[in-house]
C-alpha cells in the first residue's frame, strides 16, 4: 500500500522528501514530507508529514496515539490509515496536532477512484488465504494477466443525474472475458483470408463486442472480483454461433477483366466467418464497477453501461 500511495501522489505532482529526523512509532510509518497536498482542503502552504498505518485487526487505540504523539515533529500531518480509530484516539490527535485523518473507507475510495480512472494498476484479489497452494499460484498467475477495461461513466455525474445527494461507493471489479480468435473469413467463391480478432464478452450486459486494446487501462491495488451468474457466461458452442454475426464483413468484389487485370467492383459481397475452424482462447478480464450503498439498499454499478444490479444475486465482497 505504501507504494500505491507514493505512486498516486507522484501522479498528482506531489514529491515526497525523506523525513530525516522523524522517529517512527509502532504502527505509524512516515512516508515522507510533501510541500503541498492537492487532496487536502487547506490554505496552509507549509510542509505536510505523510503517514501510513497498515491493516490490523483492532482499531488504533488511545495508547497508540499517545505513544506516537511523544516523538511526532511539530507541523501539519496527514495520516492515511487502514485501521479505524477509536473515537477518543482521534479526538486526542485532533486536539494536539494540526492533522488530517483519513479512515480506511476514505483511503480505499481515493485509491479505488485512481484505479478506475487508469492512474494506478489493479490486480485482482482472488484468494484470501495466506497458505499458497499450487491452485493459488495458478490463480495468481492469471491475476497478473488480468485485462482491466476503462470505465466509461463518471460516478459523480451518474449520481447527480439521478438526484442522489449522498452515495457510499466501494470500487470493485466485475468478471468478464476477452476471447482471442484466430480464424478465417470466407468469400462467396471460397477464398479464405486469415485473421486474428479479440472480442469482449460482458456477461453483465449480455453483450459481445469487438475489443480494442486501447480500451484497457494503460497502467492496469487489490480489488475484489465479483463473478457474474454462471448462466450468463456463453458456452463455446453458443459463442461460435454468435461470432459469425460479429466478425462477418462486406468487401468490394474484385473482378478479372478480359485483359487479365484485376479491378474492384462497386458491388459488395459478404465474407462469412468460419466459426467451426476457428481457434478460441479465453483471456481473463474485468470491468470496473462500484458497490453502491444508498437509500437503505446495496447495488452494483457497471462502469461501462451505467446499469445497476441487485447485490443480493451475486457473491458479496
Amino acid at each position: 500500500m505504501d507504494d500505491a500511495i507514493g505512486d498516486l501522489l507522484k501522479l498528482r505532482g506531489v514529491e515526497l522528501s525523506k523525513a530525516e529526523s522523524v522517529t517512527e512509532s509502532f504502527g505509524f510509518r512516515c512516508l515522507g514530507i510533501a510541500e503541498k497536498i492537492p487532496e487536502l482542503q487547506s490554505d496552509n502552504s507549509s510542509s505536510v508529514y505523510v503517514w501510513h498505518i497498515s491493516k490490523g485487526i483492532l482499531p488504533v487505540s488511545v495508547a497508540e496515539a499517545e505513544r506516537w504523539l511523544v516523538d511526532v515533529p511539530k507541523g501539519a500531518h496527514w495520516v492515511l490509515s487502514e485501521r479505524e480509530f477509536q473515537e477518543q484516539a482521534s479526538k486526542l490527535l485532533y486536539s494536539e496536532l494540526k492533522i488530517e485523518l483519513w479512515s480506511p473507507k476514505k483511503l480505499s475510495q481515493w485509491i479505488g477512484e485512481a484505479v478506475l480512472s487508469g492512474e494506478l494498476t489493479a490486480h485482482a484479489a482472488l484468494f484470501p488465504s495466506t497458505e499458497i497452494t499450487p491452485e493459488d499460484e495458478e490463480k495468481s498467475a492469471s491475476a497478473e494477466n488480468l485485462i482491466v477495461l476503462q470505465a466509461k461513466i463518471n460516478l459523480d455525474e451518474w449520481s447527480i443525474q439521478r438526484g442522489i445527494e449522498y452515495l457510499d461507493a466501494k470500487p470493485i471489479l466485475l468478471q468478464a472475458r476477452i476471447w482471442n480468435i484466430v480464424g478465417a473469413l470466407v468469400s462467396p467463391d471460397g477464398d479464405r483470408e486469415e485473421g486474428e480478432w479479440r472480442v469482449l464478452e460482458d456477461p453483465w450486459a449480455d453483450r459481445l463486442e469487438m475489443y480494442n486494446s486501447e480500451n484497457g487501462l494503460q497502467n492496469p491495488l487489490n480489488l475484489r472480483i465479483i463473478n457474474s451468474q454462471e448462466n450468463k457466461l456463453l458456452s463455446e458452442s453458443d459463442l461460435r454461433v454468435m461470432l459469425v454475426g460479429i466478425l462477418e464483413t462486406r468487401k468490394q468484389r474484385k473482378q478479372q477483366t478480359s485483359e487479365g487485370t484485376s479491378v474492384t467492383s462497386t458491388m459488395l459481397e459478404r465474407w462469412s466467418f468460419d466459426s467451426e475452424g476457428a481457434h478460441l482462447e479465453c483471456l481473463p478480464a474485468a470491468i470496473p464497477g462500484w458497490i453502491l450503498d444508498y437509500d437503505g439498499r446495496k447495488e452494483i454499478l457497471h462502469s461501462r453501461n451505467g446499469r445497476t444490479y441487485d447485490l443480493s444475486f451475486f457473491e458479496a465482497p
